[in-house]
């Protein structure tokens, strides 16, 4: 059962290697699950520009709205 749902805030976690670690995007596709787990497709905004990138659920933690 995945942990996010389309549209949930998340926070990349500090530990990643990521140039997103510790950043807060939003889950904007469907869950995708496969045998390491689901996958998830976070978007990030910033200063005009929209990026999304995917990460496994064990490298976001949920925020608090």
């Amino acid at each position: 059962m995945p942990k996010f749902n389309k549209g949930d805030k998340v926070r990349v976690h500090l530990d990643n290697d990521s140039p997103f670690r510790g950043r807060i995007g939003t889950v904007d596709e469907e869950i995708v699950g496969d045998s390491f787990g689901y996958w998830y497709v976070v978007k990030f905004e910033s200063k005009g520009f929209t990026r999304s990138y995917r990460f496994i659920e064990q490298d976001l933690e949920a925020i608090s709205n």
